[in-house]
């Protein structure tokens, strides 16, 4: 104001010259230097907008002395931003070195730029790190040496690539995923419950070791097309798909699946006889081993127990689904049993019955459909856990071998007509993956569009699986199958459960379930957990 106003000197002729501090020292109080000589050169310029500012640029980088190509970039990020965006006039650099911005790798001028702006507490121990590699490759030259390798850095923080569909606006859901391979699943087309029409060589093969006495046995459940009105809630096999049957089931209310089998059959115990003679039945009287507790086997030799209890499910519980009670039906569960040949007539005979229960509870009351669910146990064997503690390479069950057994168990349960296939009570996700692979094989094979669900276990409050998933990282790793439903199954009380349901419901991106148990036995074996602390939760 003195010069211009009072002396009248032009101020186009007046120049500032500003002190260029040194950055990078590691000195706190230096490492604002380069934004406050950039801000102090915007102040000037709004204030006296006539005025020169110039400035020499050595001092700058003086810290990084001897390595040229650190000091000459720091200088050309600072010079960047004085002129073009606070309007320094001149700066005293070193023409001959210095470098365009253009010119400058982009971590290296990431680098420059975080150390003039301040923009990290590590940007001076980054620069260091960088000026020791180049540093490095200099010698390295002098002796015709092979660079060193360079230090790998932060990862940048680019800007992510757009493409056409990143555009597109959202669009509701209206189901979830559907297997991408199978052409019945992607168009709905309703399963013709004709399981005859199946000619698959390997489907055949599984049929011809059947022991299921009657040579002639049914295999196909097409309804007539005009049994029940159209419109849901009825459904009719053969004309309505299951696919878009159940997803207007679990978009509109809460569906019920039914409750355990083995507690049920242990309750049948306690009031009935049932030793190891009612297991064997009059057709097993001469086996080779003892056979109480295989349930499984209890379909063939005691079917109006186990018919029973599916009926009590879908007529005193209200279940729109029950589960099968195959939970073990397959060769690698009853070798246990030596009975490895009877596990496609144990799955048929485990869906036949469920299938009877269900039409005949669907007919007294049309409008609510109940359906059959094919369940595919998790076996007593781990394809990623070794049964030997002195050698973790060891494996008892290879993936095709789970695969094969899986085939078979899956194509008597079709035959046996069940609507739907569960892999359930996962402890190790290898076993599903094959179970999986084995759905997809049969759906491939056949053609037919069957939905899948899959249920996890996780083992304690840890919240993991057996063999060390957590409830996301299990969903993660089945989720390209496209499962109709996922979900959590027995191993917590509800109160303990709820938390990682909630979490596992963030992420799916299908249908979700959840069936807890009565929690774990408390000191005198017994169960705290009620009806009603279930409901609550």
């Amino acid at each position: 104001d003195i010069l211009v106003n009072e002396v009248n000197f032009p101020p186009e002729d007046i120049v500032f010259d500003p002190n260029v501090l040194t950055i990078g020292t590691g000195m706190e109080e230096h490492a604002n230097y380069g934004v406050d000589f950039i801000n102090a050169t915007k102040t000037i310029r709004e204030q006296c907008p006539y005025a020169k500012i110039s400035g020499g640029i050595s001092n700058l980088s003086f810290g990084f002395r001897g390595v040229m190509k650190i000091r000459e970039s720091i200088h050309s990020v600072f010079l960047h931003h004085a002129i073009l965006e606070s309007g320094m006039d001149v700066g005293i650099v070193n023409a001959h070195e210095m470098i365009h911005l253009d010119d400058l790798e982009p971590d290296m001028k990431v680098l420059c730029e975080n150390l003039v702006f301040n923009k990290t507490e590590d940007a001076t121990d980054d620069m260091l790190e960088r000026t020791k590699y180049e540093r490095a490759c200099i010698d390295a030259r002098k002796k015709n040496l092979p660079l060193p390798k360079k230090p790998r850095g932060k990862p940048l923080n680019l800007p992510r690539k757009q493409f056409a569909y990143d555009s597109l606006p959202p669009k509701a859901r209206l189901e979830p995923p559907v297997p991408t391979y199978n052409d019945a699943a992607k168009n709905h087309t309703p399963n013709p419950y004709l399981n005859s029409s199946l000619t698959h060589e390997k489907i055949l093969e599984i049929r011809s070791r059947s022991t299921v006495p009657d040579a002639n046995a049914n295999i196909d459940y097409s309804q007539p097309k005009d049994l029940y009105p159209e419109s849901f809630p009825h459904f009719v096999r053969g004309r309505d798909s299951v696919r878009e049957y159940i997803t207007s089931l679990f978009t509109s209310q809460i569906a019920m699946y039914d409750g355990a089998m083995g507690t049920m059959i242990q309750n049948y115990s306690k009031r009935n006889k049932l030793e190891e003679e009612e297991y064997r039945g009059d057709r097993f009287t001469d086996w080779t081993c003892n056979v109480k507790g295989n349930n499984d086997m209890l379909s063939i030799t005691q079917p109006h127990v186990i018919k029973g209890i599916y009926k009590e499910y879908l007529e005193v519980g209200g279940s729109n689904m029950i589960g099968t009670n195959t939970f073990s039906s397959t060769t690698i569960a009853m070798a246990d049993y030596e009975m490895e040949p009877y596990a496609y007539e144990l799955n048929y005979i485990g869906a036949k019955l469920a299938r009877e229960a269900c039409d005949e509870v669907t007919a007294k009351d049309p409008s609510k459909p109940r359906f059959v669910v094919g369940a595919l146990g998790p076996t007593n064997r781990t394809g990623s856990i070794s049964p030997s503690v002195e050698d973790p390479a060891a494996r008892n069950v290879t993936f095709d071998e789970l695969v094969e057994t899986y085939f078979e168990q899956i194509v008597g349960l079709v035959d046996g007509g069940c609507d739907i296939l569960i892999v359930e009570t996962i402890f190790d996700t290898l076993n599903a993956k094959c179970a999986i692979y084995a759905v997809g094989e049969f759906l491939e094979f056949s053609g037919l569009d069957i939905p899948l669900f899959v249920s996890g276990t996780l083992v304690d409050q840890s919240g993991r699986t057996l063999s060390g998933q957590t409830g996301e990282a299990f969903y993660a790793s089945i989720r390209h199958s496209k499962p109709m439903c996922v979900g959590l199954n027995c191993a917590l009380g509800a109160n303990h459960m709820a938390p990682f349901v909630e979490r596992l419901a963030k992420v799916v991106e299908c249908f979700m379930h959840v069936y807890s148990n009565a929690g774990l036995p408390n000191a005198m074996g017994g169960y705290d957990d009620t009806p009603d602390t279930m409901a609550e939760q």
